[in-house]
C-alpha cells in the first residue's frame, strides 16, 4: 500500500461525497472530472466503495452516489480495506531456488508486506472520514 492508487481515488470519491451537503447525488462523471481519470475508473472504486457499504447510489436520469447513513463512523481504514486487494503481497519475481537469498526472499518479503499492511491499518483505523474531509475546508 505504499503507493496505491485505489486507495487515492476512493479516498478523492469519499471525500467528495462526505462534502457534499445539499443532498444532491454525485455522478461518476462529476467526480471523474475532480480526479481527472476516465469515470470508469470512478465507478470501479464505486463498485467497491458501495460493496463495503460505504456508499448508496441511484440509478438512472439524476442518479449517482451518496455516503451512507454512517456517515460519522467511516475510517480511512475502511476505506483502504474496501480497495485491498493484496496490493503489495503477490508481486514476486521467481527467483533461483538454489540461491541462499533466492530461495528465501518471497517468505521474507511476504512477511515484510504484512507487518507494512498491519501498520498502515493500524494508523488508519485512527482518522474518520468526517475528520479528514475538514481539512478541505
Amino acid at each position: 500500500m505504499l503507493h496505491n492508487l485505489r486507495f487515492a481515488t476512493a479516498l478523492h470519491i469519499m471525500v467528495l461525497a462526505q462534502l457534499e451537503e445539499s443532498g444532491q447525488w454525485l455522478s461518476s462523471e462529476y467526480i471523474a472530472s475532480s480526479i481527472q481519470v476516465n469515470a470508469v475508473v470512478v465507478r470501479k472504486e464505486i463498485s467497491s466503495l458501495k460493496a463495503a457499504a460505504l456508499l448508496i447510489s441511484k440509478e438512472g436520469k439524476g442518479g449517482g452516489i451518496r455516503i451512507n447513513n454512517e456517515k460519522e463512523r467511516i475510517t480511512l481504514a475502511d476505506i483502504y480495506q474496501s480497495t485491498k486487494q493484496n496490493e503489495l503481497s503477490g508481486k514476486f519475481n521467481t527467483p533461483n531456488p538454489a540461491c541462499i537469498v533466492g530461495k528465501n526472499i518471497n517468505a521474507k518479503l511476504q512477511e515484510l508486506y504484512q507487518e507494512v499492511d498491519t501498520d498502515i491499518a493500524l494508523r488508519l483505523e485512527k482518522m474518520t472520514l468526517a475528520d479528514f474531509s475538514k481539512t478541505f475546508n
